[in-house]
């Protein structure tokens, strides 16, 4: 019976393994040109809030969140042009 779990647990874990991979591929495709996308959690590190904020903002528009494959995106030209450091 270990056996079994053992064996479908391992199965599991390639198939997220290979999922995760296959997301980060489209994520990287599906990038716009020039463009850097950040995590919610690179996004709330750099502006120095909490990832509840971070959601409040989406919520209210202040920044636009892209989401892709599950995951929300923030693109770092927008986080710049909100902190008035845009080039």
């Amino acid at each position: 019976m270990d056996y079994f779990k053992e064996f479908f647990k391992k199965i599991e874990d390639l198939i997220d393994d290979k999922l995760n991979q296959f997301e980060c591929k489209l994520a990287e495709m599906y990038k716009p040109e020039g463009k850097d996308l950040m995590t919610r959690k690179e996004t709330a590190e750099y502006f120095g809030v909490s990832l509840g904020t971070l959601n409040n903002w989406a919520k209210s528009g202040v920044l636009v969140p892209i989401e892709f494959g599950g995951r929300v995106y923030y693109t770092r030209d927008e986080i710049q042009a909100k902190l008035g450091l845009a080039s």
